[in-house]
């Protein structure tokens, strides 16, 4: 017979002690995940360019976890390596890497899918965006996560010789946008992005299983952040999702929402190149 104490939910998601890495974790899902985190008793580094949001975010929590802040450019080798090495001298072994930080593209705009004849619709998709407008979101949403995940591996697999049963484990954040199918009023790059989020998390997932490092992806849906902030915050708000988004339960995700599902990545042991859909819409949009 199995062994109840271990099936309880505070032996389950018993994280305390844990060493935890959020990249653009001064705001957003990134901000909730790291307080998720030290609020179990984590010790979390975020990373992120402006210093005044990580101090903003730093704090000490009764559990014994704590958030400290380490500038770093996640587009930047050279500063992602400085930020490796600042952590190291702390640090023997990090538990749990998310790649958090992201950008957001513009949409066609208010008016919506373009209209009209082949011609005008071709003049303003290739008005829409450039070449560069491209190449940075993948920089950021797709490159970075690469160059993270190597520069902390060393990091990650030290977990495991320094009294842990596995090596640390990578967390990438993609977006319910990355596995849809329409571009959600253009936002063709930022989609692409996503989507190759989650082809880079399972390539890692697999050239990473020799050293037991695990690798996921934890694709959301409407939270509130500063890409996505909510438009209405009166009655009829409930509405306003079940028309305008499509969520059937008429609200946006909850930090308790994406909290349970962020632990639940980082002590599952048995989990690798796995993608989980956190969106009250998909259900509905694909029944």
């Amino acid at each position: 017979m199995a062994d109840l104490s271990q099936l309880t939910a505070a032996s389950l998601f018993n994280v305390k002690g844990w060493v935890a890495v959020v990249t653009g974790g001064g705001s957003g899902l990134g901000k909730i995940t790291a307080q998720a985190l030290a609020a179990n008793g984590v010790k979390v580094y975020i990373t992120g360019r402006r210093v005044d949001k990580l101090k903003e975010t730093e704090m000490k929590h009764e559990s014994g976890g704590s958030i400290i802040g380490v500038q770093m450019d996640v587009t930047d080798k050279a500063s992602i390596e400085a930020g490796v090495a600042e952590i190291a001298k702390n640090e023997k072994f990090v538990n749990f890497l998310v790649n958090n930080a992201g950008v957001s593209t513009p949409g066609y705009g208010p008016s919506g899918m373009p209209q009209g004849t082949p011609a005008e619709i071709s003049k303003i998709m290739l008005n829409n965006q450039t070449f560069d407008d491209w190449a940075w979101i993948y920089k950021v949403n797709v490159t970075s996560y690469y160059f993270t995940s190597a520069a902390f591996l060393p990091l990650l697999a030290a977990a495991k010789d320094n009294g842990y049963p596995e090596a640390g484990s990578i967390l990438n954040i993609s977006s319910i946008s990355g596995i849809t199918k329409e571009s959600q009023n253009g936002q063709f790059s930022y989609n692409a992005s996503k989507a190759a989020t989650i082809s880079l998390t399972e390539q890692l997932a697999v050239d990473f299983k020799r050293l037991k490092v695990r690798v996921n992806t934890l694709a959301p849906g409407y939270f509130p952040s500063e890409m996505t902030p909510i438009d209405k915050d009166d009655g009829s708000a409930e509405e306003h999702f079940q028309t305008k988004w499509g969520i059937p339960f008429g609200r946006a995700g909850q930090p308790r929402d994406y909290a349970q599902a962020v632990l639940n990545f980082a002590v599952n042991q048995y989990t690798t190149g796995a993608t989980l859909v956190i969106d009250g819409a998909w259900l509905l949009a694909h029944a």
